[in-house]
């Protein structure tokens, strides 16, 4: 038993799958040198015995568990969200929204609860997971802002592609939430060691290279090191590169996907219109282009809603 283990952190934290191959680190960079030294620090960080990696509450980690279970019930999934106020409270906030109300309010807990269903219930417990813990940095407070939306906006986007293609979409949003959450945890690091250093902030745009290589290696690696399905930590790996993951249609392709459409709206990334007819991402997927066409309108429309999961 490994009696040196933080809190936080598993006792195989940076010896699973997903761990940051230096060789490729060096190969990836682009030869860009500042760029390299940033990501090389972020990589010794994460590798040194002292790195806590951020703690997923229980309640999102016990919903995540349930949620495989095919005899749950929900009394089980009420106690579980009751330990956790803020997240009964967003559970009924959202049980209660034009989407899923109908107009006919919900007070208790577990109305609530049925009315969403244990999916859409573990999706909102991460959806405050992220708010209040992952996409929270200080000194990058606006950045966090701007993730954040676009992280809900892409967890709506690549779950209605699996609705069009019939996918199986229990895991879509939690995908789409999560994808670029590395980004945040980089910034999370960097944040700490420039206080750690009493230094000045890096600028994003002196760290925009650095996460570009290393967001997608980092959010796979932190979703292994929370338990958290394969499916998931290899979507977050390889949406930027699907030409190497051996399934087509996978999630990974349909994050991809939801990253094409994230930045034709500009939500979170510069803002690059989509051609239905050019973009052969979309193709990968199947995807007609009649339907490219109506994914692009939905996600026009999207960006511009109030409404979330």
């Amino acid at each position: 038993m490994n009696t040196n283990v933080k809190k936080g952190r598993t006792a195989d934290f940076a010896q699973g799958q997903y761990t940051i191959n230096e060789e490729q680190l060096m190969d990836i960079s682009g030869g860009d040198k500042n760029s390299l030294h940033v990501a090389m620090k972020v990589k010794q960080i994460l590798d040194s015995d002292n790195y806590e990696p951020p703690i997923l509450p229980e309640v999102a980690l016990s919903l995540t568990q349930l949620a495989n279970r095919p005899d749950v019930d929900f009394p089980q999934v009420e106690r579980v969200v009751s330990k956790d106020p803020l997240v009964a409270a967003k559970i009924v906030a959202v049980a209660n929204s034009a989407f899923y109300s109908r107009g006919q309010p919900v007070r208790s807990l577990g109305l609530a609860i049925a009315r969403l269903g244990l999916s859409a219930v573990r999706d909102v417990a991460f959806q405050v997971v992220a708010q209040t813990t992952i996409f929270k940095v200080s000194g990058y407070a606006a950045r966090m802002r701007e993730l954040y939306s676009a992280a809900q906006l892409a967890g709506v986007l690549a779950r209605e592609i699996c609705i069009r293609l019939k996918f199986e979409s229990e895991m879509a949003y939690l995908c789409g939430l999560l994808h670029d959450m590395g980004e945040a945890i980089i910034l999370g690091i960097i944040a700490g060691e420039c206080k750690k250093e009493r230094r000045e902030l890096y600028s994003l745009e002196n760290l925009q290279a650095a996460i570009d290589v290393l967001h997608s290696q980092v959010g796979a690696r932190i979703c292994e090191s929370w338990g958290l399905p394969k499916v998931l930590a290899d979507a977050i790996l390889f949406h930027h590169r699907v030409n190497e993951y051996k399934d087509e249609m996978s999630m990974a392709t349909v994050i991809a996907v939801t990253d094409v459409l994230l930045r034709h709206v500009g939500a979170g990334v510069p803002q690059k219109k989509a051609d239905p007819m050019s973009d052969a991402i979309f193709y990968r997927l199947n995807l007609t282009p009649n339907q490219v066409t109506e994914l692009i309108a939905f996600a026009e429309e999207a960006v511009n809603s109030d409404e979330i999961a």
